[in-house]
């Protein structure tokens, strides 16, 4: 499992609640796709029984469970090859859904 401290990345929403960090995903980000749990963005798994992923640009925004503290909405910048991988990876799974 990859740790935070090897990105590039900022905290965009932290401490906050499951549907609040959701909504702040779909509200940012161009496209937002509904994982499921289990899911790796650059080596980061994400949990819970479904995750949303957003992109904006060549960034990365994902909901990050840190037990004891919440929920936060990170973005991981310039992952244009990341994002690259991911769309394809989640066209290609029917568990995928893309909600924006």
């Amino acid at each position: 499992m990859a740790c935070l401290r090897e990105y590039d990345f900022e905290i965009l929403l932290k401490n906050t609640t499951l549907q609040e960090c959701e909504s702040f995903i779909k509200d940012h980000s161009e496209d937002t796709y509904l994982v499921p749990g289990g899911y790796k963005v650059k080596g980061v798994i994400l949990l819970g029984a479904t995750s949303s992923v957003g992109f904006s640009g060549n960034d990365i925004i994902f909901r990050y469970t840190k037990p004891c503290f919440g929920f936060f909405a990170l973005k991981l910048k310039s992952e244009a090859e990341e994002i690259k991988r991911l769309r394809e990876q989640y066209r290609k799974d029917k568990n995928v859904k893309k909600i924006k």
